[in-house]
């Protein structure tokens, strides 16, 4: 029977200006209209600010294609700069190409299969931490998503001192930087005050980072060796390693959160994920025996892609269909709504893995962006999800609590307003 997983509320059309940008700090999604579901492209026009924002799939992936063109906002360097320094996360340009270049060997030619061990020690570990009965998982995949992303970055396990202090530090972090300082959105001076909170929380968890860094013996396999290998270092080292960190980690757990909803809700689908889980062995060589797992995986990043909006700028004057957009002008792709679109997806709210064995607009799918700025850790993060819900569902059935269904909000990533409560009982 189909399942359609809970979505935003969206909000009123006609609401003010001013009610837009109350809702838009609370939560990104009770600020956006309905009919983004189903538009090509919409403006958003005030007397300090102008954006437009780009549902349709086709437009979304021109945009993206065009990293020159449609350079990274510079809003997320205002917001998360504190953090990420001059990573490859919120640089343009020159600076972005020549570290990109050294980044992306890290992730080719057999890595993510050599951080497959990794993925599985963290899984053995989560598993093994959960009892029967009603358990928040937030915070069960944050843990283990954390845990994973320190083992392959660091070669340090979460019950590690310094790692655990680091893993404390990030979720300070978490509850105090916002999505975006509505300063920096609508471009207000530097000296018009923001939110100081994150920008402390910032400062801790990159000299705890850079603890970690100093600690190394030189001896190590992992993720930050191979980094230096390819010329990172100092600053530019630490600036890199923090991005992965924050991307490894929070976008995972976000991910894997919604995966076990979606099966918890679709009984029959989660059966089925388990019995081929089962059958197949663990680890990477495990993962070509679970195509059904791995189009459970591709559907809830469809529904719930962690990172909801890609903000961009024009960096020229651009048209978009019969939109005029002036340089400068924010643009903002919206893979939550790309993949829900209705009039692109047959059933878009609706929880459907069956989906991607029948003609599919992939097209529409870009849950870790596009074109040239594609997450360069996306593949890695594929097999982690994977790997992590087959050991979960090789151990554990999930169901639903009642009375608790959880309501999506926009973040740093896609969470849950209250948490995600699901039943756990062992499979036996």
């Amino acid at each position: 029977m189909p399942v359609t997983p809970p979505r935003p509320v969206s909000r009123p059309e006609g609401a003010s200006v001013l009610a837009r940008w109350r809702a838009f700090r609370k939560d990104m999604f009770s600020s956006q209209p309905e009919r983004l579901y189903r538009a090509r492209v919409a403006e958003l026009k005030t007397p300090v600010y102008r954006s437009f924002t780009v549902p349709d799939p086709a437009l979304a992936r021109q945009v993206l294609e065009d990293a020159e063109g449609f350079p990274k906002s510079d809003v997320l360097s205002a917001t998360l700069g504190p953090l990420l320094g001059r990573s490859v996360f919120v640089t343009n340009g020159a600076e972005w190409g020549e570290a990109r270049a050294r980044i992306d060997p890290a992730f080719s030619g057999g890595r993510v299969r050599e951080m497959a061990p990794q993925i599985e020690a963290a899984a053995r570990t989560m598993c093994a931490g959960l009892s029967p009965g009603e358990v928040e998982v937030e915070a069960v995949t944050a843990r283990a998503t954390a845990d994973v992303i320190l083992r392959v970055l660091f070669s340090r396990p979460i019950e590690d001192a310094q790692a655990a202090e680091v893993y404390d530090a990030f979720r300070a972090y978490q509850r105090a930087q916002p999505l975006a300082s509505p300063a920096d959105l609508l471009r207000l001076p530097r000296w018009v005050p923001r939110r100081r909170r994150g920008a402390a929380a910032a400062r801790r968890l990159r000299a705890l980072v850079a603890g970690l860094i100093a600690a190394r013996t030189g001896e190590e396999d992992d993720l930050t060796a191979r980094l230096v290998k390819a010329g990172f270092e100092g600053e530019r080292l630490l600036d890199q390693a923090v991005m992965f960190l924050l991307a490894g980690h929070e976008t995972s757990a976000s991910a894997l959160s919604w995966a076990l909803l979606c099966l918890a809700l679709a009984d029959e689908v989660q059966e089925r994920a388990a019995v081929e889980a089962l059958a197949a062995p663990e680890g990477f060589a495990g993962l070509r025996q679970m195509p059904f797992l791995r189009d459970v995986w591709r559907e809830v990043l469809r529904l719930y892609p962690p990172v909801p909006m890609l903000p961009r700028r024009a960096a020229r004057p651009a048209q978009l269909r019969d939109r005029e957009v002036a340089a400068g002008a924010a643009v903002i792709l919206s893979p939550w709504h790309s993949g829900r679109h209705e009039r692109v997806w047959d059933a878009p709210h609706v929880f459907d893995p069956d989906r991607w064995s029948r003609d599919v607009p992939s097209e529409a799918w870009f849950p870790f962006s596009a074109g040239p700025r594609i997450c360069p850790g996306a593949g890695f993060a594929n097999t982690e999800g994977v790997l992590m819900l087959a050991a979960l569902l090789r151990h554990w059935r999930v169901a639903p609590v009642e009375g608790r269904m959880p309501r999506p909000v926009a973040h740093l990533t896609v969470r849950a307003a209250d948490g995600i409560w699901l039943r756990f009982s062992e499979r036996s």
